[in-house]
């Protein structure tokens, strides 16, 4: 259970859960998430599961999975969430394997890690946790800010938004430079392949994993690691539709070489 913070508040913590520019401004200060309750860790990497993160503001799973789905851009903007498939995910259940809370990671095809700072912005926004009002209540009514670290934690999050503007400009060229009659058809078949060679699946399956409805674009739920992965396969495969390869001599290429994207 959470540590008793023994103060009075006066409720303005819900400024939180309102606000993104506050949320933004507060979220450098993962450090006192520990003051309020121990954060768990996994081996090799400062991350933690979704349901580590459930058992940590002491929510059910679906709690969170929700306040990831709703905010998904907002903590993509800022790499706050990094999704293992493929060998990274093969690789990173060998580097846990025989860890108590992670047994169930064998039938796992896509496994979403939440960054401490991730972590924090999720106890910003869940509002049935009182783990979660604790660590706001402390955010607003007993830490001192610098405004050094303000400033420099602005300045990190105007570099990750420049960079996912770039890569998202690069995938929009590319598929303009491959407009004619049936791209339509085109953009379904090579956004699969690309899939295909980074994480062995297609577009379907990953709006599942996801959550995303038909409707909705699969890139904005991406972080911007899995975007710059992308963009790599679709500018190789740009290259060889410009000396005239057909589909299955690129499937071919990239399907032999696919551990170069990985």
């Amino acid at each position: 259970m959470a540590k008793q913070v023994s103060m009075d508040f006066s409720g303005n913590e819900l400024i939180l859960v309102e606000s993104r520019t506050m949320r933004d401004e507060y979220v450098f200060k993962d450090n006192v998430m520990d003051k309020v309750k121990i954060v768990p860790k996994l081996p090799s990497t400062m991350g933690v599961t979704v349901e580590m993160a459930a058992n940590y503001y002491e929510v059910g799973y679906e709690a969170i999975k929700s306040i990831l789905k709703r905010h998904r851009n907002e903590f993509n903007e800022y790499n706050e969430l990094k999704s293992l498939k493929g060998k990274e995910l093969k690789d990173f259940k060998g580097s846990v394997q025989g860890e108590p809370d992670l047994r169930n990671l064998e039938t796992t095809s896509i496994l979403t890690l939440i960054t401490r700072r991730g972590l924090l912005r999720i106890g910003m926004l869940l509002t049935e946790s009182e783990v979660a009002k604790s660590i706001r209540n402390y955010l607003l009514n007993v830490e001192e800010f610098a405004p050094d670290e303000i400033k420099r934690w602005a300045v990190e999050r105007e570099i990750s938004k420049l960079e996912r503007r770039l890569l998202t400009d690069s995938i929009q060229e590319f598929y303009v430079a491959l407009s004619d009659k049936d791209d339509q058809f085109k953009y379904a078949k090579f956004t699969n392949l690309v899939y295909k060679v980074l994480w062995d699946t297609d577009a379907k399956h990953l709006k599942e994993v996801y959550g995303i409805e038909k409707n909705e674009l699969l890139r904005d739920a991406f972080s911007t690691e899995d975007l710059k992965k992308v963009v790599k396969v679709e500018r190789a495969i740009a290259g060889m539709l410009n000396v005239d390869f057909n589909y299955n001599e690129i499937k071919e290429r990239l399907m032999n070489n696919k551990e170069r994207f990985q």
